[in-house]
């Protein structure tokens, strides 16, 4: 049950503030008081997208937060549960949620944080809105099999079967891939085989690549490396001008003899000596070295052939020759895939006549309990719409193979809600015989029928909170208080908002509340009041005839709310 609710910032609400009891509260007011927008704020609790042009100007942000009190049991509460949002016994579940202009949202579902998905499963748990677009939704055949289940308590069933469907649905299309993967098969192995031959030909060598560009730069510049190496030699040992080792010998022999005759010279003399012979390994070092740069011009065509061939293979498969080696490995494993393909194409079609007969059997079974559950609507629906002014009115439940995309059974098209579509079929007058509700009833009528089967459906799953928009729209006089009386009849189980132009529907509230605009400080604000005894018959009378509603008005507004408190369902 819905017990507070406060909307700040929304639109033309700046802060309003709102208790609930149980029972039916009644909410009117003139066309563009508001109404319309305190609706569009309990939207937001329920998951919706919000807009950012609906946050009040000036400001920032808007916010809409709810309490809930909970009956353990309550399909929210076994939610929260699962999601680890446990409350306190007594504790009411607050839901807050934030819009900000840059359209940012904060969610807040029992203290924690959390998220618009979660709240978009959570909300229709706690609060079911019933609207003009719901009256547009019961002409169509889709809706109606969702309100058979909901009122057979199927709506689990019809879960599982949309899951089994789903899973056949998938390895139908897996198989139906492989087997196009399978005709192109020789094609692909042909090409694949192909990749990895001239792959391996190529012999690829990650540090191959390095060690022949290295070598190359060797063989490019082996005649200038030679003519260098040789001048280090004959620099050092065989210039005719004079080498470096030439007039170094005279000096170590000088040095050698100093040393006999002082010997703290000794060591200088080693190191000298040392050094000659150092220079002489060298010469004789580079000597060696300028014979062995031989230029070898074949070698180097055949190098720069080598890199050409690698260079364009790498950019054929990667770029790189790292890439081309894991294009080898990938090729190599794609082959291996392909030679098992037909294997698994078998154990495919195994797995998904396995899914499919576990689908075709869930879908039987709900088929069996749709049909079981179908008379029993049409008679309760014909109970319920008695109480409407509608007793001539015959409903029935029919049911036909679904359209759209659908898995072929032995027993028919399989759809993600089962083997048939149900529709609802209604006549309003004696002997007219039974039509397609959608091509027969009137505006008044879909009112009607939705609040007979929303009324149904409610007492069977034991609703949320329930919110009625409009549901007189097209009804008046004894037939509104038929349906203010149903809706206080239905409150009687569940707690019922209902928002109404009707002073039919109204005079049946316990609570009266009105919706009105003021303006402030220049700025226009939507108000909320809840009306007393006085207050209730001075609205009912403006319903009746308008700001200058007479006495007769205000004489039919009093006999209204006599014969709602005489006349209790």
């Amino acid at each position: 049950m819905l017990t507070f609710l406060r909307i700040q910032n929304f639109a033309l609400i700046e802060n309003l503030e709102l208790e609930l009891g149980p029972g039916l509260t009644v909410l009117t007011g003139e066309t563009g008081a508001g109404k319309s927008i305190i609706l569009a704020a309990v939207n937001l609790l329920l998951g919706q997208r919000a807009a950012a042009d609906l946050i009040r100007a000036g400001q920032d942000q808007a916010v809409v937060e709810a309490a809930f009190s909970l009956p353990s049991g309550a399909p929210a509460a076994k939610r929260l549960e699962s999601a680890g949002l446990d409350l306190a016994p007594g504790e009411d579940l607050v839901v807050r949620r934030v819009v900000s202009r840059e359209g940012r949202n904060r969610v807040q579902v029992a203290g924690s944080l959390s998220t618009l998905g979660f709240l978009a499963e959570l909300g229709p748990e706690l609060v079911s809105l019933v609207g003009q677009h719901s009256q547009q939704a019961l002409l169509s055949a889709e809706e109606h099999l969702l309100l058979l289940d909901a009122f057979a308590g199927l709506d689990a069933s019809r879960g599982r079967v949309s899951e089994a469907v789903g899973r056949a649905r998938q390895l139908e299309r897996q198989e139906r891939q492989l087997e196009q993967d399978l005709e192109r098969r020789q094609e692909r192995q042909a090409w694949l085989r192909q990749v990895v031959a001239e792959i391996e030909e190529a012999g690829l060598d990650a540090a191959e690549e390095q060690a022949l560009k290295q070598e190359r730069g060797l063989l490019a510049n082996a005649e200038q490396m030679t003519r260098l190496a040789q001048g280090v030699f004959q620099g050092l040992y065989a210039a005719e001008d004079g080498s470096v080792l030439e007039p170094l010998g005279k000096v170590r022999g000088l040095m050698a003899d100093l040393a006999r005759l002082d010997e703290r010279l000794a060591p200088l003399a080693a190191r000298l000596e040392e050094a000659y012979y150092g220079l002489e390994d060298i010469a004789q070092e580079m000597r060696d070295y300028a014979d062995s740069l031989l230029a070898d011009p074949g070698r180097l065509d055949w190098i720069e052939g080598r890199l050409l061939a690698i260079q364009r293979l790498c950019r054929k498969h990667g770029g790189g020759v790292e890439e081309a080696l894991a294009t080898l490995r990938e090729a190599r494993q794609e082959l291996l895939s392909l030679d098992n393909g037909q294997e698994r194409l078998t154990e495919l079609a195994r797995a998904r006549q396995a899914a499919l007969d576990e689908a075709l059997e869930l879908a039987r079974r709900l088929g069996r309990e749709r049909r079981r559950a179908a008379p029993h609507l049409a008679v309760a629906a014909r109970g319920e719409l008695a109480q409407l002014g509608m007793a001539a009115c015959e409903f029935e439940v029919r049911f036909r193979p679904p359209g759209g995309p659908a898995l072929a059974t032995p027993e028919g098209p399989l759809a993600s809600r089962g083997l048939e579509e149900a529709e609802f079929y209604i006549a309003p007058n004696p002997g007219e015989g039974f039509r397609q509700l959608s091509r027969i009833a009137s505006g008044g009528e879909l009112s009607r029928l939705l609040l007979a089967l929303k009324s149904l459906v409610a007492a069977q799953a034991g609703a949320p909170t329930l919110i009625f928009d409009e549901v007189d729209a097209g009804i008046g006089g004894a037939t509104g208080s038929a349906v203010g009386k149903k809706l206080k009849r239905l409150a009687s189980g569940a707690q019922v908002l209902c928002i109404s132009h009707l002073p039919q529907i109204a005079a049946w509230g316990e609570q009266h509340l009105t919706v009105g605009k003021q303006v402030r400080q220049g700025r226009t604000v939507t108000v909320l009041g809840t009306l007393d005894e006085p207050g209730r018959l001075g609205e009912m009378t403006r319903m009746l005839g308008g700001t200058d509603g007479g006495p007769a008005a205000r004489e039919h507004a009093q006999a209204l709310l006599e014969q709602a408190r005489r006349d209790q369902p």
